[in-house]
């Protein structure tokens, strides 16, 4: 049975054909298999890459290195695998380590390519690399990476993603594990009448150098609700991306509008509008950040200038463009990585705008929040706050840091350590998804209890 089924053509300027197949199969490993025919007359090598990694299991982690991680082939999936993140520049050189998404070259008088895995749940980001073993030494110009059309990114201008993603759902019956909860099935469509729409938006910002000059960008979600409703003015959630990426990151890499959907269809939390804005190129001067393996060097603007430009352009133009809330008690803040420590800045610096964040995998430092602050500014022992990172997380000390250092200013927070978590897409799902059921909209507290959001049945299958 075909689950899901894309028919891809005309692959950039190269005349290739490709399609991804997620078919449900009922059989173990893991109840489904994703098929990849990839038709190139002139590759000598195709294989997968572009952000699906491979596997390993909690009793073989550590999160480090691929040297010390499982590196498991899918094929050998066994109940409870996960993947994680590789942290290293690259992957061991061949022959040492053989990466397991390789392609084999099935019709050669046709050039067709097929791989078939059994994928698990979760979410899968990948681009086609040809002739080329690394994605960020793959040239999008020169044919190397390639993007599925019929598959595309959600972006902006082209150029602003580097790969295409699916979301394989969760089977019990293959899948289950008493050790680790590895079911997505949050992130999933939810039925028609759920789903609210994703577009990018661009935005009038003088200096900005992206798309355009003075010119902007973000990414939009309105609920299924939005609209129906003559004057309803909905809570507000900025989403940012972390060090690298940008706007579109959110939805395409993290299917962002799918969890909103399902948080919203299940009662966890209100219809709400999420604004993923970006935050490189806002500056004039600075050096152009764009997608497509080109510009991975360039600095990280500082987290206080974005807030002051997001504050001065971003947030005015939002608030008077749709309908959405105008006060601290339904607007939000959260990011990951990178994101996290701009969540941070807006926390301490424009508290009296957000009255909840969320801290995903935040790559912060010192100084941080100290009890005379509060004692000064009582508002910040009064937010819905949110600090997560994964298990795994190479930012694993940068969050328990901050977290010590709310405990120590007395500050109230929930705090989620995803067990199956690296620096990864599959870790900031999670988070978000937690962030949507235990914090958002759901009250503020000062540090009597620190259990913002807490209620009943939270051990509740997704």
């Amino acid at each position: 049975m075909v689950a899901v089924s894309f028919a891809l053509v005309g692959l950039l300027a190269f005349e290739a054909t490709a399609s991804v197949t997620i078919r449900k199969t009922d059989r173990g490993p893991t109840g489904y298999e994703v098929d990849f025919r990839y038709v190139n007359t002139t590759a000598k090598r195709v294989i997968i890459g572009g952000g699906i990694q491979p596997f390993t299991d909690q009793f073989h982690t550590s999160g480090t290195s691929f040297r010390a991680n499982g590196r498991y082939d899918p094929r050998d999936y066994q109940p409870g695998d996960f993947y994680v993140s590789n942290p290293s520049p690259q992957l061991p050189a061949e022959p040492a380590y053989i990466w397991p998404y390789e392609m084999k070259l099935s019709e050669p008088e046709k050039g067709v390519w097929t791989y078939t895995a059994p994928l698990p749940s979760g979410i899968y980001s990948f681009a086609y690399l040809v002739n080329c073993n690394y994605a960020p030494n793959c040239s999008i110009d020169a044919g190397h990476l390639v993007l599925d059309p019929d598959l595309p990114p959600f972006m902006n201008v082209p150029g602003d993603q580097v790969a295409s993603s699916f979301q394989v759902p969760f089977n019990a019956t293959f899948q289950s594990s008493p050790e680790l909860n590895t079911n997505f099935d949050y992130a999933l469509d939810a039925p028609s009448q759920h789903r609210g729409t994703v577009k990018t938006v661009n935005y009038t910002s003088p200096g900005s150098i992206h798309p355009a000059t003075d010119l902007h960008d973000f990414g939009i979600y309105l609920p299924a609700e939005y609209g129906t409703v003559p004057g309803k003015e909905y809570p507000l959630l900025y989403l940012s991306h972390g060090a690298g990426g940008n706007g579109a990151d959110w939805e395409n890499l993290g299917r962002m509008s799918h969890i909103m959907d399902n948080l919203i269809r299940l009662g966890h939390i209100p219809p709400t509008v999420v604004v993923t804005p970006s935050f490189y190129n806002l500056l004039p001067g600075s050096d152009k950040f764009i997608y497509g393996n080109k510009s991975l060097s360039v600095a990280i603007p500082p987290a206080h200038l974005v807030r002051e430009n997001f504050e001065k352009h971003l947030f005015p133009y939002v608030e008077s463009t749709f309908s959405v809330c105008q006060n601290a008690s339904c607007r939000a803040f959260a990011g990951l990585s990178m994101g996290g420590v701009l969540t941070y800045e807006m926390y301490v610096n424009a508290t009296d705008t957000f009255d909840y964040y969320g801290m995903f995998s935040p790559a912060t430092n010192a100084p941080y929040i100290t009890r005379e602050a509060v004692v000064g500014q009582p508002a910040l022992g009064k937010k819905g706050i949110m600090v997560a990172w994964g298990l795994y997380d190479f930012v694993f000390n940068q969050a328990r840091d901050l977290c010590t250092a709310l405990d120590g200013a007395g500050v109230g927070y929930v705090n989620r350590v995803t067990p199956f978590g690296s620096h990864y897409w599959n870790t900031w799902q999670d988070e978000l998804w937690w962030f949507g059921r235990l914090v958002l909209w759901k009250g503020v507290t000062g540090r009597e209890t620190g259990r913002v959001g807490r209620t009943r049945g939270l051990r509740a299958a997704h």
